[in-house]
């Protein structure tokens, strides 16, 4: 099977080298070219320009994989310079970013206009998904569902993926997912801070090894504070922990429901009062920061 994949950041990279590992000819663009080399010295196609990728497409229906920020999607397609000037009745286009799920119901009504299928894929697995597979929460028409499910069921582990509603959908489950995310790492990161500050001197490494096992809190966020542990410098951490907006979305998202999500709106708070240097030696937000580097590669500030 063949698709075009636009955006080689660090989730696009992983998902074209796991789709060509698994016999898919992924066709590639990225505006800058070294993530270009580096997928053709892996073994796969990139080329320099957006057309010269759709020009490369034999496969019908065709299929554009967009992996680029939100914040560009929407120029991405739409601008009169955009892919939607090679979009043709029956192409498939799947958005495997962050984008809003308002936006992308928006999207989706206005490809479909045009004989268009869009899909909103929310993928979750950070930089360990190439070699463990993704979590993809997929929203769009079901009667096509069957064209580009292989797709999706190469990217994730084998089962932790799916249509899981109509276009939005898949954006919707993503962005609670990481308002959960936020909270989740928030306790543990207070907890931590507790045990920390504590007279009894606790051996934290010792106490998340008992934490990996038989707890009730054992989770991958328990077993990455082990690779924190070993792998990282803590004291000499900014505790700077940045916000991407999925947090925020699932906030409002809530108010708008009339659902109350306290914890969530809480977590995000913290990250913005990190923001302030005199927050920054915080205990609590060394271990965010670093966590967050751990599951998604996310840049953290030294001292």
């Amino acid at each position: 099977m063949q698709l075009a994949l636009f955006g080689l950041g660090k989730m696009g990279m992983q998902i074209a080298k796991r789709l060509h590992k698994n016999g898919f000819e992924v066709l590639a663009w990225n505006r800058s070219p070294e993530p270009r080399q580096a997928f053709v010295e892996f073994g796969g196609k990139a080329f320099e320009t957006e057309k010269e990728v759709i020009d490369a497409l034999t496969d019908s229906p065709r299929v554009f994989w967009i992996m680029l920020p939100n914040d560009v999607v929407e120029e991405f397609i739409f601008a009169d310079h955009g892919l939607q000037q090679y979009l043709r009745e029956g192409d498939i286009v799947i958005d495997g970013g962050n984008s809003f799920y308002k936006d992308s119901v928006r999207r989706a009504n206005t490809l479909r206009e045009k004989g268009i299928h869009y899909f909103d894929s929310g993928t979750s697995g950070g930089v360990w998904g190439e070699k463990n597979g993704f979590a993809l929460m997929v929203g769009g028409p079901a009667n096509i569902w069957p064209t580009v499910e292989p797709i999706f069921k190469t990217l994730s582990s084998g089962s932790n993926y799916g249509l899981v509603g109509d276009s939005g959908a898949g954006h919707f489950v993503k962005m609670v997912h990481n308002g959960i995310e936020y909270g989740m790492m928030e306790a543990i990161a207070e907890g931590y801070s507790v045990m920390h500050a504590s007279p009894f001197k606790v051996d934290l490494p010792q106490v998340t090894k008992i934490y990996q096992e038989g707890s009730v809190v054992r989770s991958w966020l328990i077993d990455l504070m082990a690779n924190i542990f070993a792998n990282e410098d803590i004291e000499n951490t900014t505790g700077l922990v940045r916000a991407t907006g999925e947090g925020e979305w699932t906030i409002n998202a809530g108010k708008e429901l009339g659902v109350d999500v306290r914890v969530i709106e809480a977590s995000l708070q913290v990250r913005r009062e990190s923001e302030q240097p005199e927050n920054q030696d915080q205990f609590r937000n060394k271990i965010l920061a670093l966590l967050r580097k751990q599951f998604g590669g996310h840049a953290v500030n030294k001292k």
